[in-house]
């Protein structure tokens, strides 16, 4: 199962670091991968994990989820 969660305020690869070791740190995601210029990141899951823990873990990188599909 994947996600796709739209992200507001990343400008440059460190910020993709960021975003992407703390979605990684959530429990139940595989692997994320974040691409600054589409401003979005693609989460692959190993189970289904709660699209609030997937924003929370943006919000603690310190960038803004704006969708999650």
């Amino acid at each position: 199962m994947k996600k796709t969660i739209v992200i507001e305020g990343m400008t440059c690869g460190h910020c993709a670091g960021r975003v992407k070791k703390e979605l990684e740190n959530v429990c139940g995601v595989k692997v994320a991968d974040v691409d600054v210029a589409e401003k979005k990141a693609v989460v692959e899951l190993a189970h289904e994990v709660d699209d609030s823990k997937l924003a929370k873990a943006v919000e603690e990188a310190g960038y803004k989820a704006v969708s999650i599909e």
